[in-house]
């Protein structure tokens, strides 16, 4: 069973009046060789109007035109005299036959781009006669001709990507992973305020609850709220900016000499206590200390029942 070649039309400009005989020559033998090396590979039907320079049956002013909507590709060899001929910058005595070329994309640009774009191929031959595409041609892909056998044109031609998209297929077996009960925060922490929120699930002990019945003004308290970055940092920004008064300096001096006898000056806790002291209204830095002071409860009861008494006694100071 027989298919169709690929038909390929190659446009180009014959001559430049800056160009001398010789230059002139030697670009019309590089795209002739081109346009050779195409159309002796199978699949491939080539059209150039060099192969049919003294066909005396040929119309020229239309040849041109109808092998741009003949051809399944139309190759535009980059020149500076080509781009002139396309940006209408040419001479009006040279060129014609390109211009009309050119003239025929134009339109096919104007009645379907998606169809121009994919029709459309510029190359660049190896000898030194390229020039800047213009802008209007930008969307258009662009092959060198690196080796004899144009195999970066080849490519394109005939479909054949030098990377292909691999055949197999592996089966990945990625179940959902468990919500974390906070999600985002690091586990150590969730595990701190996953405890605080079992602990504030668990009944009074008898006696307290028969207190509490009672009615006694004495009756404890039972903290509800778990130790908290954004708790402690609400809590201690406001006392170190000196906002709760005399009452509100000694909760700050007392928590600074516990984190300052509980982990030392040099610590990371010791440490944003004094950097906290030193840019009290500084809401990051007393999110850095409520971070330290969250983990450190996370993993230490002691610390854990000395911020909890705390807490319950500074935070109403800043309500």
């Amino acid at each position: 069973m027989s298919t169709m070649p690929h038909r390929v039309f190659i446009v180009w400009a014959h001559r430049d009046r800056r160009w001398s005989a010789q230059k002139q020559a030697r670009y019309r033998a590089a795209v002739l060789a081109f346009a050779h090396t195409l159309d002796r590979v199978e699949g491939i039907e080539v059209e150039i109007d060099l192969f049919h320079s003294e066909d005396r049956t040929i119309d020229f002013t239309r040849w041109g035109p109808d092998r741009v909507s003949w051809a399944d590709t139309v190759i535009m060899i980059s020149s500076v005299p080509l781009w002139d001929r396309w940006s209408g910058r040419n001479p009006a005595n040279e060129g014609a036959g390109s211009v009309r070329e050119c003239d025929a994309l134009h339109g096919l640009f104007d009645t379907d781009q998606a169809a121009f774009q994919r029709k459309v191929l510029i190359v660049v031959l190896p000898d030194g006669m390229d020039a800047p595409v213009p802008a209007d041609l930008s969307r258009i892909q662009r092959r060198p001709v690196n080796d004899p056998h144009a195999t970066l044109v080849l490519r394109w031609l005939l479909n054949k990507p030098r990377y292909p998209r691999g055949t197999g297929k592996t089966r990945v077996d990625l179940p959902p992973i468990p919500e974390a009960p906070f999600p985002g925060m690091p586990s150590r922490r969730a595990d701190h305020l996953a405890a605080e929120r079992a602990r504030r699930q668990q009944p009074l002990p008898v006696s307290d609850r028969q207190r509490s019945s009672s009615g006694s003004a004495e009756a404890p308290e039972v903290s509800i709220e778990p130790i908290t970055a954004g708790i402690v940092a609400a809590t201690v920004v406001p006392l170190a900016s000196g906002a709760a008064d005399e009452a509100g300096k000694q909760a700050w001096a007392s928590l600074s000499a516990f984190v300052r006898d509980r982990f030392g000056r040099e610590s990371e806790p010791g440490a944003a206590v004094q950097a906290l002291a030193d840019q009290p209204h500084s809401p990051a830095v007393g999110e850095v200390l409520g971070r330290l002071l969250e983990d450190a409860a996370a993993s230490d009861d002691h610390t854990a029942a000395w911020l909890r008494s705390w807490l319950e006694h500074a935070g109403p100071m800043v309500g």
